[in-house]
């Protein structure tokens, strides 16, 4: 081959050079000697045959990377080569902020339409006037030389091109319901937060509600912000909603399960493969402490750090659990940042529980273990043959994969009424065209908002009768409602109608009285080992 066509491959090649001179060393250390070097060999010598002669011809680059991601996919779930992009979108989701218009987006197919589901309060789509409800055509981004006609794109393709450098211009083609004329909305991206703690605010007298999304730079101080408030308001006890919490910071969860430990009480401790390796992470002597009695809402989608904060306050007897079993991801992955803007996620350890529970769940493929959460029972219970363990007063907590509730708890389905009206969109269809004086008189009237909605059903809405809407009458009317708040007040307002008329909050709530008779079993123990430290 001559010079041109073997440069790029040599450019690119210095990544996974980096990357294996990093790794020998540690080779050596672990195992005394190692042949990775004759396997680079061959691996090089397929890698120039492929550049050379495969048809069509093949990016060097593209060859490379999928090579080492195909390599870390053989070792765990959660090992994974990051790319410039993907590193990038890994440090701005730590930070909580990105650069880009400010809106959540829906799209129920690659070939379905890309809807605004609601603008994010003071960023430049809010300021624009891009509403709920607007569904966009087009993107066109000059500085990357794009124009993309949204309808064939999925949402991560449509958040790539939406999301940019802070200051450049991405112009957006809107057809608004209602309206015979597209809107072009020319938005210079800015800095876009996406708060922690997305919702706070008194569920029912004396009992605040937080949900923290993720666990982020800001997590902490977003919930010490939020209980302050809730405080002020009156509230006494605690609903601590994790579902769909994916994790985060390590650092963040400690912090969070600071707040309701004693200083030095044990979060969660890491074990590696070297023996020694064992790192305890205890509750932080700074942090402001919360006394009241707390209930955790976690599901399928709570993971990680959500685990590691569920899994220390149940240990410790400091919380009620109530929900379904937990993701069970309890692998550590260290971030190397490598050359071009690249890094490795690279596990080396595990995460276990005060009282010895592995939050890692078994897997047996990649396939598997991301989509067997999706099939447990509806009512899950500890995982079959799980270890048995002991909280701080004795109770029995188990061990397996996850954080298995004190409560185990599964919202009953939708009616497939209200499944097949939100399939075609109906209650955003009906809703977002409307002007704010027949929202304002819905929401102030909801019998008259549902006899519209019926009207709208019959003329717009193809098998979905007056009899299958009288028998899913409550739901329906619930979905309605929310929708308005959303388009009135925005998606905080939708989440909290839908919140407070949910039958996990229900349960939850139902909890209380265990949670308060747990803290001061809890509080007894605390007692007895003051004594004791006393009299050594």
């Amino acid at each position: 081959m001559n010079g041109k066509t073997r440069t790029p491959l040599a450019a690119s090649f210095l990544l996974l050079a980096a990357l294996a001179a990093s790794a020998f060393p540690l080779l050596a250390r672990g195992r005394g000697r190692t042949d990775a070097p004759n396997r680079m060999a061959t691996w090089t010598e397929i890698l120039a045959l492929v550049e050379e002669r495969h048809v069509p011809p093949v990016d060097p680059k593209d060859a490379i990377y999928a090579s080492i991601r195909g390599m870390l996919h053989t070792l765990d779930p959660h090992s994974n080569f990051l790319d410039e992009e993907a590193y990038r979108e890994m440090r701005e989701d730590q930070r909580g902020t990105f650069y880009g218009l400010g809106i959540v987006i829906s799209k129920r197919g690659r070939y379905q339409p890309l809807r605004v589901v609601s603008p994010i309060a003071d960023t430049p789509a809010a300021r624009m006037g891009i509403r709920a409800g607007d569904i966009i055509t087009h993107i066109r981004d000059e500085r990357a030389g794009v124009d993309i006609d949204t309808m064939g794109l999925t949402i991560q393709e449509a958040v790539k091109y939406l999301r940019g450098p802070r200051g450049t211009v991405v112009e957006v083609t809107i057809h608004r319901p209602g309206l015979d004329e597209p809107l072009v909305f020319r938005v210079t991206r800015d800095a876009v937060r996406t708060p922690a703690v997305n919702q706070a605010f008194l569920v029912r007298p004396g009992i605040g509600y937080v949900h923290i999304a993720n666990f982020t730079e800001t997590t902490a101080a977003e919930l010490d912000r939020a209980l302050e408030d809730l405080s002020r308001q009156g509230a006494e006890k605690l609903l601590l909603d994790l579902t769909g919490n994916p994790g985060g910071l390590l650092d963040q969860a400690i912090a969070v399960a600071s707040r309701f430990l004693q200083p030095g009480e044990l979060v969660v401790y890491t074990e590696g493969r070297l023996p020694g390796s064992r790192q305890d992470y205890p509750a932080v002597s700074d942090a402001p402490r919360v006394s009241w009695p707390v209930v955790i809402l976690v599901d399928r989608g709570s993971a990680s750090a959500s685990e590691i904060v569920s899994g220390a306050l149940q240990d410790h007897d400091r919380a009620i659990i109530v929900g379904e079993t937990t993701f069970g991801k309890g692998l550590v992955q260290s971030v190397y940042p490598l050359s071009e803007g690249c890094a490795l996620a690279l596990t080396t350890q595990k995460y276990f529980t005060p009282a010895g529970r592995c939050i890692q769940r078994s897997w047996a493929s990649e396939e598997e273990y991301f989509f067997e959460v999706q099939q447990r029972e509806p009512v899950p219970g500890p995982p079959p043959g799980a270890k048995r363990y002991r909280t701080d007063t004795g109770r029995t907590v188990f061990g397996g994969g996850g954080i298995t509730p004190d409560v185990p708890f599964r919202a009953p389905e939708l009616p497939e009424t209200v499944v097949r009206l939100l399939r075609v969109s109906a209650f955003s269809r009906f809703v977002t065209p409307r002007p704010d004086e027949d929202l304002a008189r819905w929401e102030e009237h909801p019998d008259q908002l549902l006899a519209a909605f019926r009207e709208f059903v019959a003329r717009e809405i193809e098998g979905v009768t007056p009899a299958d809407l009288d028998a899913a009458r409550d739901q329906v009317l619930l979905r309605l409602r929310a929708e308005v708040a959303l388009a009135r007040h925005g998606m905080t307002a939708h989440d909290r109608v839908l919140l407070e008329a949910s039958p996990l909050v229900e349960k939850a709530i139902e909890s209380f009285p265990e949670a308060e008779r747990l803290l001061a079993a809890r509080a007894k123990v605390l007692a007895r080992k003051t004594a004791r430290a006393g009299n050594r």
